[in-house]
């Protein structure tokens, strides 16, 4: 009798790949894996630059490794004109690597 007979549930741990390995080689596989982290950061947006900047975004991209911020304040671009740096520092150390090198505010 071949062992998944007798064993329904035992597992061959030999060919065991966890569900978030599998996905994160689908994604490399694809090419996909770049713009799947973007998307993962900018989900993170309300949480990487509070409450007071997120409620006055109204769009954002990455493209070409310049994230683009489209402000509906005047008073919160000019805020962050001055915090570009510490902008690209949070979103890259959200991400383990370089993601974006510039930011671009509308």
């Amino acid at each position: 009798m071949p062992d998944h007979k007798k064993y329904p549930n035992r597992r061959n741990p030999k060919f065991a790949v966890s569900m978030k390995d599998a996905v994160k080689t689908y994604l490399k596989a694809q090419g996909l894996e770049e713009e799947y982290k973007e998307k993962v950061v900018l989900g993170k947006w309300e949480e990487l630059v509070g409450k007071p900047i997120a409620l006055r975004t109204e769009s954002l991209k990455i493209t070409n490794k310049v994230l683009y911020i489209k402000l509906n304040s005047s008073v919160m671009r000019n805020e962050l004109s001055h915090r570009k740096t510490e902008i690209i520092k949070i979103i890259n150390t959200e991400a383990g690597h370089q993601l974006i090198y510039d930011v671009h505010l509308a």
